[in-house]
């Protein structure tokens, strides 16, 4: 479980922390995701907890979770954090800590499969946000969707990308299902651009996707891990 906000009340900061499984099924090959999301308030109590499930259906399990929080201190602000897993520190400027990363990235790539989801999110927002850009992470929901939102204004003439990040393990492709419904989301919201970026890879059923149909090519950007350590590589660490 990884946090992934805060809101200060008056009994101190309401914490959110969230997980992710996912897998094929060996019968059917139905992608399943299990999401379990936990509020914590006040700092080392359970205040709430629901669960996300897509692909099927959840008989048992996670249903009644325990937890059980660290006696760690966490500090919030208003602004973006990179929580570091192996210091045990949150770092509360976003810059820093993405150069912090980048900087760890350019010598050893593979490091960006032990980093958060929601790190590698932020690393895809500061390409963007570098690319002149001006970008906004989304807060987490039921319905998915997008993780980013990038906004650019060239001849003043509006640009408007919505980006899902994977931070899946090298063996977890992405695939047509969810190629598919980043699209849906694209035409619902008439975004120009839609972009999907993974440290994977993806499966041939979600390039024929992209490449099948005449418009679909043009508003649609599939980005492998090779594509996002291109990016990175030539991102500034600042």
């Amino acid at each position: 479980m990884d946090a992934v906000s805060s809101e200060e009340r008056g009994m101190g900061p309401e914490v959110e922390y969230e997980g992710e499984l996912e897998c094929e099924c060996p019968n059917c090959g139905n992608v399943l995701l299990v999401r379990h999301s936990a509020w914590e308030y006040p700092v080392g109590a359970l205040n709430y907890s629901e669960n996300y499930v897509s692909g099927g259906e959840l008989v048992e399990g996670f249903k009644d979770i325990d937890f059980a929080f660290e006696e760690e201190i966490y500090s919030f602000d208003e602004t973006s954090k990179i929580y570091l897993p192996e210091s045990k520190k949150i770092i509360t400027n976003l810059e820093s800590g993405v150069a912090s990363l980048l900087a760890s990235l350019s010598s050893s790539p593979d490091l960006i499969h032990k980093i958060s989801p929601r790190e590698f999110e932020e690393l895809i927002a500061h390409v963007f946000s570098r690319h002149g850009f001006s970008v906004e992470l989304t807060k987490k929901t039921r319905d998915g969707g997008r993780d980013i939102i990038a906004l650019k204004h060239d001849l003043g003439i509006p640009v408007k990308y919505i980006i899902e990040c994977k931070r899946y393990a090298k063996t977890n492709p992405v695939t047509v299902e969810i190629a598919r419904a980043l699209y849906g989301v694209q035409m619902q919201e008439s975004a120009n651009k839609s972009v999907i970026a993974t440290t994977s890879y993806f499966t041939s059923d979600a390039k024929k996707f992209v490449e099948s149909q005449n418009t679909t090519k043009w508003h649609m950007s599939l980005k492998d891990y090779d594509d996002v350590i291109g990016w990175l590589l030539q991102t500034p660490n600042g």
